[in-house]
């Protein structure tokens, strides 16, 4: 009977809720149409933007499913981007400039990989679903530039990998992520409309993870 308990103990322990806070660095938050041939009389370098690297933080529980795990929390990115308007055939001139701060809230699945010794595996690849709230801050230079709307809401497929390879002697592991996203658009203007491919919401972030 003590031996029962004894394994029913440490089972729950295997399979415990893992928490985490991440931080790192990111590149991404709006993705700017590319291809001028679809918007009217706009030349080759009628628009153009550029992204500057930003930061993000995270809390991240891990609850688990069998043997695997379904990964949820919290997500803070913000980042900086230059939409460059030169497009005389239109009237379009000048340098917006966009802060970029996205609230997210992931639901993926996470499934561990080399399990000897790592009830929860060596490393952990995951997929699944991100919603984004969408905060934005504008500062335009001089000259002509068009009128612009942005969506509060954006939502997309994420995939990542994660580790937390060193344990220290207080019990906290360190270890590092990498994450990815694709998603649904939240800046629209003139060189940005609905109906066109490209544009929408897409970034990379890497840091570190600190595991409890």
């Amino acid at each position: 009977m003590g031996c029962v308990s004894q394994q029913g103990i440490q089972d729950n322990k295997k399979w415990a809720p893992i928490y985490r806070l991440q931080v790192g660095a990111n590149k991404g938050g709006v993705v700017e149409n590319t291809d001028m041939a679809v918007v009217d009389n706009a030349g080759v370098d009628a628009f153009s933007g550029a992204t500057r690297r930003g930061v993000n933080a995270s809390a991240k529980v891990l609850l688990p499913v069998r043997t695997n795990y379904v990964e949820t929390g919290v997500d803070l990115m913000h980042n900086s981007q230059t939409f460059t308007y030169n497009d005389a055939v239109n009237n379009f001139m000048g340098e917006r400039k966009l802060g970029v701060t996205q609230f997210m809230v992931p639901l993926t699945y996470s499934i561990g990989i080399i399990r000897q010794n790592h009830p929860e595996g060596l490393f952990q690849l995951k997929f699944g679903y991100a919603a984004q709230f969408n905060l934005f801050s504008n500062s335009d230079g001089q000259g002509n530039m068009p009128a612009y709307s942005t969506n509060s809401f954006s939502n997309g497929a994420t995939l990542g990998l994660s580790t937390a390879l060193f344990r220290l002697n207080n019990g906290l592991k360190l270890g590092f992520f990498v994450d990815g996203y694709r998603g649904t658009r939240a800046y629209e203007d003139f060189y940005n409309q609905p109906e066109f491919e490209i544009p929408g919401t897409s970034f990379i972030k890497y840091g570190i993870i600190f595991q409890f």
